[in-house]
């Protein structure tokens, strides 16, 4: 019948039938990320930046012997808007003292101080996508951590002793955002590490197939 029509059916051998729709064999690859580091790298160096300029203040807070009467007067315009008994020029002075003698403006600004030249040095480094960098910044990141939330340990102490009422609260308050910030840079510097697209990158891997055996 086949003859008549014209047709001709040629069987192959079992392999020529695809058994399934063909893909390439590397769909399943896990490919290098570079974007993923870099912006971590630019994320940490404006981090730096503010870090630098809050230890930079508290450097100069150390420093200063007595604040003058405007300098107060500034401050307490917010802390005396928070509600409860307002705070006089002399008590704010008296926290002051009390904040420098107890170490903690300068533990701070030592501990931020530290942590933003490392961030700065492993931002750079990071965006190059050089592993040191995110080396770097963990160690900075860390040292902030714990610089950080110890000189806030101190000063919230002495304002616990010097200052009355609610505003104490702030300092308290401070402490916590100050670890729970250094906590957040400490986990954004070290995802290049623990992310898999982004190790690649930084050790120079193009890809990974993924290879399913057939039982």
């Amino acid at each position: 019948m086949s003859d008549e029509l014209g047709i001709s059916i040629m069987m192959g051998k079992e392999d020529s039938i695809p058994e399934g729709p063909q893909f390439p064999s590397d769909i399943l690859a896990i490919r290098a990320d570079k974007k993923g580091p870099k912006t971590v790298a630019i994320l940490l160096i404006i981090g730096a930046i503010l870090i630098a300029i809050q230890a930079y203040g508290d450097w100069e807070l150390n420093s200063a012997q007595d604040l003058s009467d405007s300098e107060v007067e500034e401050v307490l315009i917010t802390l005396n808007s928070q509600g409860g008994e307002e705070l006089s020029v002399d008590d704010y002075q008296n926290f002051h003292d009390a904040a420098r003698d107890s170490g903690g403006y300068l533990v701070r600004a030592i501990g931020l101080g530290c942590a933003a030249i490392l961030l700065l040095i492993g931002g750079p480094l990071l965006f190059k996508l050089n592993p040191l960098g995110a080396k770097f910044s963990i160690a900075g990141a860390t040292i902030g951590f714990l610089g950080g939330v110890a000189g806030s340990y101190q000063l919230n102490q002495a304002a616990i002793e010097t200052l009355h009422g609610p505003l104490s609260l702030t300092y308290e308050i401070m402490m916590y955002l100050c670890g729970v910030c250094m906590a957040a840079c400490i986990a954004l510097a070290a995802m290049p590490l623990f992310n898999a697209a982004a190790r690649m990158a930084l050790y120079g891997e193009d890809k990974i197939i993924l290879v399913q055996e057939e039982e």
